[in-house]
């Protein structure tokens, strides 16, 4: 019996061993490098750029022209990088640098197909598949399933989802892929964008974000 313990530790510690060392580590440093610079130029641009400024879009164009021209090369050698291949950050990473390849929808359609498979072998994050679908319908002027895409009301500070199929199911689709529910997230977006512009908000005589009441349906 003292045996068969030991043995199964040892086979257990070959194995976590051996999955380890299938992490293309020099891949994955490089998927995060590059998501890291592209949520750096969007959220902090250069102290000489002012945000949302033509220069500072000039900016983001230029970073997403660069990651896509790499994660095209990655994508064709190994498809949709999973765990196994990158570790989750890794994977998250690429997720993220094709969710801003707006400007090459073919691109996320091929690369939202290769993802499925992964999610589906649990080998790729649920959550983020669901985002890049609702990308990809919207972009495509089609209605998004997850309701991950928001807009907002200017005057109260309330984010809002819009051209969502089957509203009244979308609490249960989002639960399917791990996200929370619709009033929830809607309402930290809402928080979010209020703290992201809360001086020009004040200057409007706005001093929060409108919530939506979490039983209530959207």
């Amino acid at each position: 019996m003292m045996k068969n313990i030991v043995l199964l530790m040892v086979f257990q510690v070959f194995a976590t061993t051996f999955c380890s060392a299938q992490i293309d580590s020099t891949l994955s440093n490089k998927l995060i490098t590059m998501a890291r610079l592209d949520q750096e130029i969007m959220q902090s641009p250069p102290k000489n750029v002012k945000p949302a400024s033509e220069q500072h879009m000039a900016l983001i164009d230029s970073m997403a022209t660069v990651n896509y021209n790499e994660a095209k090369i990655i994508f064709e050698k190994y498809g949709f990088p999973g765990f196994d291949m990158v570790g989750e950050e890794g994977s998250k990473s690429f997720w993220l640098i094709v969710q801003h390849c707006d400007k090459w929808p073919k691109f996320q359609e091929k690369v939202l197909k290769k993802m499925e498979a992964q999610v589906k072998k649990k080998n790729a994050h649920s959550t983020y598949y669901a985002y890049l679908v609702d990308r990809i319908k919207i972009r495509a002027g089609k209605k998004q399933v997850y309701g991950t895409q928001v807009s907002y009301h200017t005057d109260t500070c309330q984010a809002y989802v819009a051209d969502v199929e089957d509203m009244n199911n979308i609490n249960k689709r989002r639960s399917a892929v791990g996200l929370n529910t619709i009033e929830e997230y809607l309402n930290t977006v809402s928080k979010n964008h209020f703290l992201r512009n809360e001086e020009s908000f004040r200057k409007k005589g706005i001093t929060g974000p409108t919530l939506y009441p979490i039983e209530q349906k959207i």
